[in-house]
This record gives structure tokens, C-alpha cells and sequence, in this order.
């Protein structure tokens, strides 16, 4: 599968219908195209300077690419993103380019409902595998050791040549090497991890280049509340 995650910083006088109206076109894109899964939005509540994020999954790199031509992407979503778009209400942000996400097996960051928290990493380039496999085995048992901690994954920012195969230019390596997904019931429960004595919360308030030889350089974060489609299978209670 393939987790991919975009995020939108937002120019500051973009009308709040058509705010709305972009929100609206991500979080139903599913129904319009079959290969998108797990499509949820979410209006960032970290001090990152990002606004929108927009998660979703593709079962296959063949899946993205359906998705990349399909004509619902360039009619309705990409009118409010490119350039040369008259209702363009993004702008470039100041995290790099705004798309992450990673290869796994398996949907396991999947939760119906809570907090999103992305963690974004840079690895100091002569980092070796070892060290590499050793850090995100300790970030992912967080979420055994965290009660809080619904989800913990973290992989390579892997959103290049082979998953874009020739549809979309890569132009070099990303600016954050790797993603840590997080996911809580709650904002409270967040808050908690924050303050809690897990060794990674610790980790966190002290400063990643203090940790494991300094294998990360740099990280940012931002987190939201995650909102998707009703289920109409579910009712309303």
C-alpha cells in the first residue's frame, strides 16, 4: 500500500467557501475514484505554519496513477491547487514541498476517528541501516508503551521516481527523509503523551540531536482532527 499525506498552506484571504469547497472535494474524493482509501481531512491545530491536510492510501503505485489522471483530480481537486488555476487558494509552504508518505503492508494506521500527529524527519545522510531500523523500532513500540498512542508508524518519505513513474518529475531528494505517524483518541490524549515519561516523549522535549548519536538533524510536527466521510452503512445515532 501507499500512505500519502498533502498538506496546504492556505493564502490568507482565501474565501471560507471555497476553503470549504476544497475540503469538501478531498474528503469525498473516494466516492469519485475508487482507488482512493481512507480519504480524511483535517484542519491543523499545531503552530505549523499549514493549515489544511488532506490523508489518504492507494492499495498499489498502479492505484496512484489511476488516481493522477483520472478526471475528477484535474476538475475538481486541482482547480483550487495549481498555478495557473483562477481559484488556486494554496500557496507554497515553508515545510518543503507539501506532500509526504511511505510504502506498508498493511492499513495499520487506520482509525476512525481522533487525532492525526505527522512527525516529520530529516536523517543525517551518513546514517546506516542499523541505526536507522534501530530508531524506527523505538519509535513504533511507543504505541505499546504509550496507552495513549493508537497508532505509531514510521517509515521512509518514500514519495519519489518509483511511485510517480515518469507521471510526475521528481526534483531531488525531499527535504524530510522519513514521516513518524502518530494517532490518539483525542487532543487530551496527545497532551498526555507530551507529558508522559515514555522514552520518546522524553526524546521529544529534549531535542532529537541529543538522542541515538544525533541520527536526526531536523523534525517538525503537526497534528489535527480527523474528519472523513460519514460511513452511510453506520446510521446516525
Amino acid at each position: 500500500m501507499l500512505r500519502r499525506f498533502e498538506v496546504y498552506a492556505l493564502r490568507p484571504d482565501a474565501p471560507a467557501e471555497v476553503v470549504r469547497a476544497l475540503e469538501a472535494a478531498c474528503r469525498e474524493c473516494g466516492r469519485f475514484i475508487p482507488e482512493v482509501l481512507d480519504s480524511a481531512v483535517g484542519t491543523n491545530l499545531s503552530d505549523a505554519p499549514v493549515q489544511l491536510v488532506w490523508e489518504h492510501a492507494y492499495a498499489s503505485p498502479g492505484a496512484y496513477r489511476r488516481y493522477m489522471v483520472h478526471p475528477y483530480h484535474a476538475a475538481v481537486i486541482d482547480r483550487y491547487l495549481l498555478p495557473d488555476a483562477p481559484e488556486r487558494i494554496v500557496i507554497d509552504g515553508p515545510l518543503g514541498a507539501g506532500l509526504y508518505g511511505y510504502g506498508c503492508d498493511g492499513p495499520s494506521y487506520r482509525m476512525r476517528a481522533g487525532v492525526r500527529r505527522l512527525v516529520l524527519l530529516r536523517l543525517d545522510a551518513g546514517a546506516s541501516e542499523t541505526d536507522v531500523a534501530r530508531l524506527a523500532e523505538t519509535l513504533e513500540q511507543a504505541a505499546t508503551e504509550v496507552p495513549d498512542m493508537m497508532v505509531s508508524i514510521m517509515a521512509a518519505n518514500s514519495m519519489g521516481s518509483a511511485w510517480f513513474d515518469g507521471v510526475t518529475p521528481v526534483m531531488g531528494p525531499p527535504r524530510w527523509t522519513h514521516v513518524w505517524e502518530q494517532g490518539f483518541a483525542n487532543l487530551d490524549a496527545l497532551d498526555s503523551y507530551r507529558h508522559g515519561d515514555s522514552i520518546v516523549a522524553e526524546v521529544e522535549r529534549g531535542g532529537w540531536d541529543r538522542w541515538m548519536g544525533g541520527v536526526v538533524k531536523r523534525s517538525a510536527e503537526l497534528f489535527y482532527e480527523v474528519s472523513r466521510r460519514p460511513d452511510p452503512t453506520l446510521g446516525h445515532g
